[in-house]
């Protein structure tokens, strides 16, 4: 399905053959859904998304004002346990036909597991997996997995920020039905005041610390090298949200490192796995980490050259969704380095 998917963005023109390329290889590595991919890397909208996703299963798409408000009565038509089994949401009744949000409406064993629970005529509707996540988190206080939760410069789906905007309650609030317990989101350093920070910054220092506490909140560890005489050498690191101890005595030649040398050589963020046994491996776990790992690497130019590498691992699959967010503080730190490297010079003419 993935790559039917994949031809049939192609064939509207809403994707690049690189693009598709560039998403195939992260969902090979990090798995998820290739829609979901698409719209966490900034790469296809989720309304063009879910029109796609119509066409090519044949079923209608659910508008995010379906999901806006929902009778009581309705959510309660499914038993909690199959909703968070199937993750579907019941849209609405009628008669004896039951319209249900679904990933995938060919699901038939949830289709008749439903039908045969409720007594009802199933009626599926298509609806993208980051709009569905976020309904099942205000309806039944299914708390969707972090690398959905919103991120700064942009929500992961239009369908959260009207709802959020319009104030609607949940409507099982304080019932029997629902699950004790508050969404839990993670503390991290805003887009925004990240960039007010690297343009305040008066040192490279200032810049790399502002970019490694980004990388804190966003990942499990990441840390930044400097790259020189074609070695790279650790500068800062941070695993769990807490600084690692002697990051900065760590070195290791680029042409020992076949991801880091495509990286420099592309010029261009890179999607991996470190693996026991490959040289790269000493960087995870100079940063604390366990191998085999997933990882990131994206270059920090000046000029023409490729000066720097922002470097994270992430167990819980968040790295494909966040590299299109991850490149835009790799540009905020080149033009921040760049600011600096310019204030230099005009000091010393």
């Amino acid at each position: 399905m993935s790559v039917k998917l994949g031809e049939m963005l192609l064939k509207v023109g809403a994707l690049t053959k690189a693009q598709l390329d560039q998403v195939l290889h992260a969902q090979a590595i990090y798995g998820g859904r290739l829609g979901t991919n698409l719209v966490e890397m900034g790469l296809v909208a989720e309304e063009e998304l879910a029109h796609v996703l119509s066409e090519q299963v044949g079923a209608p798409c659910v508008e995010p004002a379906e999901l806006s408000t929902i009778p009581d009565q309705v959510l309660r038509l499914v038993p909690f346990e199959l909703v968070q089994r199937y993750r579907v949401v019941p849209l609405a009744i009628e008669g004896k036909r039951l319209t249900l949000a679904m990933v995938n409406p060919h699901d038939f064993k949830a289709l008749e597991e439903i039908g045969f629970v409720t007594g009802l005529v199933i009626k599926p509707r298509i609806c993208p997996e980051l709009r569905l996540n976020v309904a099942l988190e205000r309806f039944y206080r299914i708390t969707r997995p972090t690398r959905f939760i919103k991120v700064e410069g942009g929500l992961r789906t239009r369908f959260e920020a009207e709802g959020d905007e319009a104030g609607f309650a949940n409507p099982l609030e304080n019932r029997e039905l629902v699950p004790v317990g508050e969404p839990v989101f993670a503390d991290r350093i805003t887009v925004k005041d990240l960039a007010g920070t690297m343009s305040a910054a008066v040192s490279e220092k200032e810049v790399v610390q502002a970019l490694v506490g980004y990388i804190g909140g966003e990942f499990d560890r990441g840390g930044f090298l400097r790259l020189k005489s074609g070695t790279a050498v650790g500068v800062q690191a941070v695993a769990d949200g807490v600084p690692v101890e002697g990051f900065s005595g760590f070195e290791v030649e680029i042409g020992k490192m076949a991801h880091l040398q495509r990286m420099v050589q592309e010029k261009g963020l890179v999607l991996c796995e470190f693996a026991t046994g490959d040289a790269e491996g000493s960087l995870v776990r100079a940063m604390g980490g366990k191998l085999p790992a997933p990882a990131l690497l994206l270059p920090v130019s000046l000029g023409e050259h490729v000066v720097g590498v922002i470097c994270a691992s992430d167990s819980k699959g968040r790295l494909g969704g966040s590299a299109f967010e991850l490149q835009r503080v790799g540009v905020m730190a080149e033009l921040s380095l760049e600011m600096l490297s310019l204030r230099r010079k005009i000091q010393s003419a």
